[in-house]
């Protein structure tokens, strides 16, 4: 096999391997001059692009079907700018960044879980962390951007610059721009973290507990994962320190059943990042996160729509939802339910086998129609397969908006388009 085709078959599949949309040609620019004059070439010849960062969508976002992918690889570049801001290409891995702080005593205010994910394919998602329950999604953390826009041109926006394009893209799945430059906001980090795996039998109970340390901010770092088929539910939190931490005194009034486990480590800003070996792209990975009221949750814990054979057991299964507050910089694209604080729900699976997650991509399916009753948007990482009248729920009054937006940035459609424009 050629070289070009080895570059082909590769940007066929993104991490989700369920879609496969075998491009026409590849192209890696190495800085955002040329990104800009590639754009601006398949404006001008009719050539669909899609953006490839890390690869790590589920849903073919990063695919395209004959079209020229565009793989931002190259552009990884990133520079701290005094204490509270950095500023990163595009294509740079989230692992990256947090490499190039280390010893500087701060980090991004939200990490995603997985370090190869690139700051400009969580900014065009959302981007949720274990520390979003106090600063929100990664959109809402950006001071400003640099975007290639579907023509070619180069525009800095902010809230008060060009705002319409800044709203756009974050969360835009690359429909309107391409991020090629994102200043982020950093805030201080302890000198260690000590991590808590908490696990509780009683759902009731679990929920109490998680409401109250929501609310009472004694973690600086929270998630849950619920494990259907043995009865449990585990509660991962974590504190950045710069001295002892008494267990007890942090732990007090909580009624978990036992402590799994409670580790420290100096490596603040990788100890929440799941390593690369753990999701070979060998496997299926059929993914579904859905964002819900804060009023749900005692209804997303319990879970009445999974059964034990619904999705696989651990560990071939995640199940999990993460407290999200919401801010006065929130992305307008990226749908959510109202309130100061909300919930994400997320089943995600590792599969080897394509049969199995092909059922399991229609079981959540399903399960997306449930949720959506309770009030849920979904977070558009994952395969929606949402038609007209699904997109038209999904964005609301919002997307004539997009339309516009599309009509703006995009005049000749250069980006592929997630479908919610028909």
């Amino acid at each position: 096999m050629s070289g070009v085709e080895e570059e082909l078959n590769a940007r066929s599949f993104d991490f989700g391997g369920m879609i496969r949309r075998r491009p026409g040609a590849v192209a890696a620019p190495r800085s955002v001059e040329e990104l800009s004059d590639l754009v601006r070439k398949a404006a001008r010849d009719g050539t669909r692009l899609a953006i490839r960062g890390g690869g790590h969508s589920q849903g073919g976002q990063c695919l395209t079907a004959g079209g020229l992918v565009v793989d931002t690889m190259h552009l990884d570049g990133l520079e701290t700018l005094g204490e509270d801001l950095v500023r990163a290409q595009g294509g740079t891995p989230w692992g990256k960044v947090v490499d190039a702080l280390r010893g500087t005593g701060r980090l991004p205010c939200v990490l995603v879980d997985i370090g190869e994910a690139t700051v400009g394919g969580t900014l065009s998602a959302g981007g949720l962390g274990t520390a979003s329950h106090r600063h929100g999604l990664q959109v809402e953390q950006v001071e400003r951007l640099e975007v290639v826009t579907g023509t070619g041109e180069r525009v800095v926006c902010s809230p008060t610059l060009n705002a319409a394009l800044f709203d756009a893209v974050r969360g835009g799945q690359g429909q309107f721009g391409v991020i090629a430059q994102a200043w982020i906001r950093l805030r201080a980090a302890g000198s260690r973290i000590r991590r808590y795996e908490l696990i509780y039998r009683d759902f009731d109970r679990f929920a109490d507990d998680f409401e109250r340390v929501v609310g009472d901010g004694r973690f600086d770092h929270l998630r849950a994962e619920t494990r259907l088929h043995t009865g449990k539910i585990i509660m991962g939190a974590g504190i950045e320190h710069d001295g002892d931490v008494d267990d007890d005194e942090v732990l007090e009034e909580l009624g978990h059943d036992e402590v799994a486990s409670a580790s420290d480590t100096a490596d603040v800003g990788q100890a929440g990042i799941y390593p690369a070996w753990g999701f070979s792209r060998r496997n299926r990975h059929p993914w579904r996160d859905w964002l819900l009221p804060w009023s749900t949750l005692r209804t997303l814990i319990a879970q009445p729509w999974l059964t034990p054979r619904s999705v696989p057991r651990a560990p071939f299964s995640w199940t999990g939802v993460y407290p999200i507050r919401t801010g006065p910089n929130a992305a307008p694209w990226v749908m959510r339910p109202q309130g100061e604080l909300i919930t994400s729900y997320s089943i995600l699976a590792v599969l080897g086998d394509r049969d199995w997650a092909t059922r399991l991509t229609g079981q959540l399916r399903e399960i997306d129609r449930t949720l959506v009753d309770l009030g849920a948007k979904s977070y558009l990482s994952g395969d929606v397969a949402y038609g007209r009248r699904e997109w038209e729920a999904h964005y609301g009054d919002k997307l004539e908006l997009g339309r516009e937006w599309k009509r703006e940035f995009d005049p000749n459609s250069v980006f592929e388009s997630n479908g919610s424009f028909g």
